[in-house]
């Protein structure tokens, strides 16, 4: 019966993914990491939302049928990436772009968001330290200032063999941590005033 109801879920996608969304239908990972971010740290970016003075601006990095319900817990106006053309059906219309999470500032230019969320690509598409150097001076170059990056990877020496944390910290200032999970945020700075 499960697999008939999602089965279901998927020709009902399939068709309409607007109907699907206006539905309510998703197709969560049912996870300890999954709850995590979809509690804690959307909770934290919700708080975030709560208290700034309009909308804010998340871009989400990776998309697919596991996260595209994403924007309907997220009070933010939701952006999304993906270097495969086949996933833009699972962002919001007008607010996709295809291409890589590596050359982003290229695609949205600088001091955009006020989110960026990058899970899963590390070990996963960006295997090596020159990936994640760009990928992380990318986030950097389109977060506004003081903006929050979540980046979500699995620690493992077998899926990235590179120190992450030093080399992030290297470009942001501050850390926090929510449970026992860490996520950094960006405290950038504008050469020509000191901080910004």
């Amino acid at each position: 019966m499960r697999k008939l109801r999602y089965l279901m879920k998927r020709a009902l996608f399939k068709l309409s993914p607007r109907m699907a969304e206006r539905l309510n239908i998703d197709f969560p990972l049912h996870a300890a990491n999954r709850r995590f971010l979809e509690d804690s740290v959307f909770g934290y970016i919700n708080n975030m939302a709560g208290e700034a003075s309009g909308q804010i601006k998340a871009l989400f990095v990776g998309i697919d049928k596991h996260n595209w319900h994403y924007p309907r817990l997220l009070n933010a106006e939701f952006h999304s990436l993906d270097i495969e053309a086949r996933k833009a059906v699972y962002g919001q219309p007008g607010r996709h772009w295809t291409g890589s999470a590596t050359r982003m500032a290229g695609y949205y230019g600088g001091n955009v968001f006020d989110v960026v969320v990058a899970n899963g690509l590390l070990g996963f598409g960006i295997d090596e330290a020159l990936g994640c150097r760009q990928l992380l001076e990318n986030c950097e170059a389109v977060l506004k200032p003081g903006g929050l990056l979540v980046l979500g990877y699995n620690d493992r020496p077998d899926r990235v063999p590179y120190p992450v944390l030093p080399m992030a910290l290297g470009l942001f200032d501050a850390q926090n941590k929510v449970s026992d999970h860490i996520f950094l945020q960006a405290v950038l700075y504008d050469l020509r005033e000191n901080v910004v």
